[in-house]
């Protein structure tokens, strides 16, 4: 993902919504790459998830402050990379 940093403000705060299968262990492979790119990033205040209706997936939502245009780069690409991980918003 290439972003244009013109269009973004650094700092950035924001809500990143990650969605994977249900019986994936993906909050886990979320908190583990989110705490690789983001130091201050405390997966116990952090991190947040929801069952679908049905129960087969599963939404994870984190709040994240990004620094820099290589910071949100990086953890887009190693999102995308999880085998756990079906879609990033």
């Amino acid at each position: 993902m290439a972003i244009r940093e013109d269009l973004w403000d650094f700092p950035h705060d924001m809500q990143l919504k990650v969605m994977g299968a249900a019986d994936a262990p993906l909050e886990e492979a979320v908190a583990e790459i989110l705490e690789q790119h983001l130091a201050d990033f405390d997966r116990h205040a952090h991190l947040s998830s929801r069952p679908s209706t049905k129960g087969n997936f599963v939404s994870i939502t984190a709040s994240v402050t990004l620094r820099h245009r290589e910071q949100v780069e990086s953890i887009y690409r190693d999102l995308d990379a999880c085998p756990h991980v079906k879609m990033t918003l």
